[in-house]
């Protein structure tokens, strides 16, 4: 059954007022499609999750959609700290956030624990840490000590998470939701699968054949799958291996932007709701900046090397 839809369309209809949201992205192909569209619909007292977060979980942060952030760290990369997540804290603009925060292991662990339905994982990164110390909404269930069954020593444990919704970008799915990617993996196989329901963006809608010709590039199978939607450049301004690389001039311009208020929501009046889709946000970069600087961001292609599956 096909599961094609706009991004619009699956926005309305999958990602709902006060949802807890898994937003794919770690490092690359972060779902901006999906993000605008959700800012565009002024979802609000979203609870979202994910490690190594930047630009896309500002953004979202700046426009008022998040009430709590499970997390890392974020930041806007080479261009240093993420203002709209900074203001939150510490003016209380739009409003402020509540965090917890988790170790760039940990947090992928809790994820992993909830795809493979365990209640709980144990950890040792967070142990002697000041993250044990600083608890805010998840109160004392931010983590449990135990006794280990086997040699009596203490374990650090942690909870699974189960997302409402995971919304992730990928280079290829079949209409069914069969899902597939390649390049930095990260935690969003583990977020994608821990939710209860999966939004699959991607940047080309393939065949099953196609899908079947290498099945071990797929990271969430269909029947996880509520919805796919085909977004070419769907993970501008960060980069989709195969397709596209980060374009750094723009994640400048969006800290240039960010830096103050008036111009944070400059930027969203410009480039989320000033344009409808991603096609009119792609064409809106082109007359803007020029075919050849959209050109530069282009990939080259090439074959990698062949697999016989013989046996």
């Amino acid at each position: 059954m096909s599961k094609i839809m706009t991004t619009q369309e699956a926005i309305t209809k999958f990602v709902n007022d006060g949802d807890f949201l898994f937003i794919g992205g770690y490092i690359c192909r972060p779902p901006f499609a999906a993000i605008h569209e959700i800012i565009r619909q002024k979802k609000k007292d979203l609870t979202v999750v994910r490690s190594n977060t930047a630009d896309d979980f500002d953004m979202l942060i700046g426009a008022g959609c998040v009430k709590r952030f499970i997390c890392t760290f974020i930041s806007l990369g080479l261009y240093g700290l993420a203002r709209c997540f900074r203001r939150s804290i510490e003016k209380g603009i739009p409003h402020k956030i509540e965090i917890e925060e988790y170790t760039n292991l940990s947090l992928p662990l809790m994820l992993m624990a909830g795809a493979l339905g365990m209640p709980f994982v144990p950890v040792k990164d967070m142990v002697g840490t000041d993250l044990m110390n600083i608890k805010s909404f998840m109160g004392d269930n931010k983590y449990k000590f135990i006794d280990s069954p086997f040699d009596g020593s203490p374990v650090m444990l942690v909870p699974a998470l189960n997302p409402d919704v995971a919304i992730i970008h990928v280079q290829q799915a079949d209409e069914e939701g069969n899902a597939q990617m390649w390049g930095i993996g990260g935690d969003c196989k583990w977020g994608a699968n821990a939710a209860k329901k999966v939004i699959v963006s991607c940047e080309r809608i393939v065949s099953r054949d196609v899908v079947g010709k290498d099945p071990s590039r797929t990271i969430v199978p269909g029947f996880k799958v509520v919805a796919v939607t085909e977004e070419s450049f769907g993970a501008h301004p960060g980069y989709t291996p195969g397709f596209y690389d980060v374009d750094f001039s723009f994640g400048y311009l969006y800290q240039q932007a960010s830096n103050t208020v008036e111009g944070f929501q400059a930027f969203l009046d410009e480039w989320i709701f000033g344009v409808n889709n991603r096609t009119e946000y792609i064409n809106h970069y082109i007359q803007k900046f020029g075919y050849e600087q959209f050109k530069k961001l282009w990939a080259k292609f090439d074959y990698s090397y062949s697999v016989s599956y013989a046996y």
